[in-house]
């Protein structure tokens, strides 16, 4: 791709983060993608029947059931690596001190 602003906007706009030393190489990957597209717009079309669905019959949704499990808790905590006292345990991800009570 010619134009190195469009490269940056488009890379801004996707939210990609690059480096100012991988613009080229992105513009370059840029211009290969359309190329494809521009390729992909030569098809003739013309007859071709509009596809709704990947599948020719897609079916119909299967109806909800419920089935009861006896102790699901328990069920659960079995596959739990770690649990105790009927709950999950899991690593502390909060370091923050939030003080003491009233200060």
């Amino acid at each position: 791709m010619s134009d190195p602003e469009l490269v940056r906007r488009v890379a801004r706009l996707a939210r990609l983060g690059l480096p100012p030393d991988e613009l080229a190489a992105a513009g370059q990957q840029l211009a290969t993608i359309l190329e494809h597209f521009r390729a992909l717009q030569d098809v003739d079309t013309a007859g071709v029947e509009p596809l709704v669905h990947g599948v020719d019959r897609p079916g119909e949704a299967a109806d909800d059931v419920v089935v009861p499990q006896p102790d699901a808790r328990r069920a659960l905590l079995a596959l739990a690596p770690a649990a105790r006292e009927g709950f999950l345990v899991v690593p502390r991800v909060v370091e923050t001190d939030f003080g003491t009570e009233g200060g």
